[in-house]
């Protein structure tokens, strides 16, 4: 008897239940509207509450302020957008996140600017590094785009693209 109690003991004690999806989340596309080089889709996401996502397309908005939510699943970090302009050679897309503030993000258009954006957000998840784009200008052959990090100070990127020079600056950061 004791050896059977023992042996369903050990055959329960290895049977993995999932766990309960705490973040079983759900996100409900509340608005969307045109921007100054594209679009922005405001989404109710429990927990987090309002995410903003910039594309240039409703279809990339849609989907990076889904991704935002994802950084908060992940991370903890709240992020939503909070405006975009037109920059040197591009765009710019503003974040602000629960943790590292207001972050900037520079790209050709207004979907790679979000995506350096959440990218930098992603960053910080991860390797505890929090980078902000501080600028981009023009160089010989293409651009160069400034970050500011907290381990490594002022970082420059260049690229034939704002994209470009805003990826090298990141990828910097991401072993500064």
């Amino acid at each position: 008897m004791k050896r059977a109690l023992a042996a369903v003991l050990f055959v329960l004690g290895m049977i993995v239940v999932p766990a309960a999806t705490a973040s079983a989340a759900s996100c409900d596309a509340r608005s969307s509207g045109q921007v100054s080089g594209g679009y922005v889709v405001t989404l109710w996401c429990s927990g987090a509450g309002f995410v903003d996502g910039y594309g240039s397309t409703l279809t990339d908005a849609n989907r990076e302020a889904l991704l935002l939510y994802q950084i908060y699943v992940d991370y903890g970090i709240d992020c939503g957008g909070r405006g975009t302009s037109a920059a040197t050679g591009g765009r710019v897309v503003t974040l602000w996140c629960s943790s590292g503030g207001f972050i900037d993000g520079y790209g050709s258009t207004l979907t790679d600017a979000q995506v350096e954006a959440r990218e930098l957000v992603v960053l910080l998840g991860e390797k505890g590094q929090d980078c902000s784009g501080r600028g981009v200008g023009r160089v010989s052959g293409g651009y160069v785009v400034t970050l500011w990090c907290t381990r490594g100070g002022f970082i420059d990127g260049r690229g034939s693209t704002v994209t470009g020079a805003a990826q090298n600056a990141r990828f910097a950061a991401s072993i500064a």
